[in-house]
Formats: C-alpha cells, structure tokens, sequence
C-alpha cells in the first residue's frame, strides 16, 4: 500500500513540475519583463553607464531553452539584418517611455527564415521561436538574445 502511495505521490509531484516549466516557457513574457532587476555599472571603454541585469531564479530555467513568443517586429538596422522583438509597439518603445531593455529581445534567424523577417514591417505583430540566452556581461549585445529563430507566424 504504502509502495502504490509514493509512486501516485512521485506521479503527481512529476506531473505539477512538467506543467510549471510549460508553464513557464508558455508565459515567457511576464518573467522577461519581472524577473530580472536591472543596474548600471560605468564603463571606461565607452565612458558612460551600460546595464547590468541580475536575473531571477526562474528566469535563469529558461537560459538555454527553446521558447515561443509573440511580440511587435521592430528593424534596427538600414541593412535589414538586425532584428527585434518587442513587448510594445514602436510608438511606446522601450527607449522614448521607459518601459526598459527587458522588453525587447535580439533575434538570431537562422539564414533559411531570413527572407520572411525582411518582409516584416514595423510593429508586425507575430510569433517566433528559438533558444533563449541570457546576456549579463556583453554590452554590444541586449539582455535577452533568442538565437537559431524560427518564424512561425504572421498574427497581424
């Protein structure tokens, strides 16, 4: 009896901790945006202040891990090669109000979905999926990076 008991109990305790990591992975959105505290250290290389994220403890799960987000398209370069997503729309962009470099997300696509993203306008709103990196020491790039991006849909 006791044996049947402890692996319902294993069972249950497996299944609730499956769930809490999709569940994570689902609603990537709201640890990007609370679960990292963001300060600024001086740089002498570039002689101003750069960021200094310090993640929380389940952000950290996700480093390393294949999530799928939505987001607005946002271009940042004249090249057409440097993409972001975004929490907000351009006309509420992380700089101009304020809302913070947690918002965004440097994307790495992978060359075959290239011609997809370059047909993109500013403030598409759609989906993406790729492995998440958590950057505290490169200030050249942003906070959250997601490399080998796919593109998965156009929402509107």
């Amino acid at each position: 009896m006791r044996v049947k008991l402890l692996v319902i109990y294993i069972i249950i305790l497996t299944t609730f901790s499956l769930n809490a990591r999709n569940q994570s992975k689902e609603n990537a959105w709201s640890l990007l945006l609370k679960d990292v505290k963001i300060g600024y250290i001086y740089s002498l290389k570039y002689d101003a202040l750069l960021p200094k994220p310090r993640f929380g403890k389940e952000l950290k799960k996700l480093d390393g891990q294949t999530i799928t987000i939505k987001g607005f398209f946002l271009p940042l370069d004249l090249t057409g090669d440097l993409f972001v997503i975004s929490y907000n729309p351009m006309s509420t962009c992380f700089f101009c109000t304020g809302t913070g470099l947690q918002s965004i997300i440097e994307l790495n696509v992978l060359p075959e979905h290239l011609k997809k993203f370059k047909r993109l306008r500013t403030d598409n709103y759609f989906q993406v999926k790729g492995k998440l990196r958590l950057n505290a020491d490169t200030s050249e790039h942003l906070i959250y990076i997601l490399d080998e991006v796919e593109f998965v849909q156009l929402i509107k």
